[in-house]
């Protein structure tokens, strides 16, 4: 069996991996649009309550603290790290998920809207 594989992700493994391991690039700001975000929360994202949690855990404190300033900063998001297991995820509180809905919500798959809490 042969596995495909495609530049367009070579091209985001080189990016956000280094000797294997995840890292998160300093030109995150300029990478980090509505899109992507969208597609972050369909991958990591876990709802909490009308909230959501961004599971990070593979990033040392010091990463998800950079995060969190570009998620004020160009999403005007109110963030903040919730440790689980002693590991820091973020959670996008409440008010900021119901003012950011209706910019990441067309990059969305049907079957993830769960995770924008939509319903309640």
């Amino acid at each position: 069996m042969v596995t495909r594989v495609y530049p367009c992700f070579t091209k985001w493994h080189s990016i956000f991996y280094v000797n294997n391991k995840k890292i998160v690039p300093v030109d995150l700001y300029n990478l980090l649009t509505y899109e992507a975000l969208a597609y972050w929360i369909m991958g990591d994202g876990t709802r909490s309550k009308k909230g959501l949690i961004l599971q990070t855990q593979s990033f040392t404190l010091k990463e998800v603290v950079f995060i969190i300033n570009i998620l004020i900063y160009k999403f005007n998001l109110k963030c903040s790290i919730y440790m689980q297991r002693g590991l820091p995820t973020i959670y996008i509180h409440t008010n900021s998920m119901q003012e950011i809905i209706p910019l990441i919500k067309p990059y969305f798959c049907n079957s993830m809207l769960y995770k924008l809490n939509l319903s309640e």
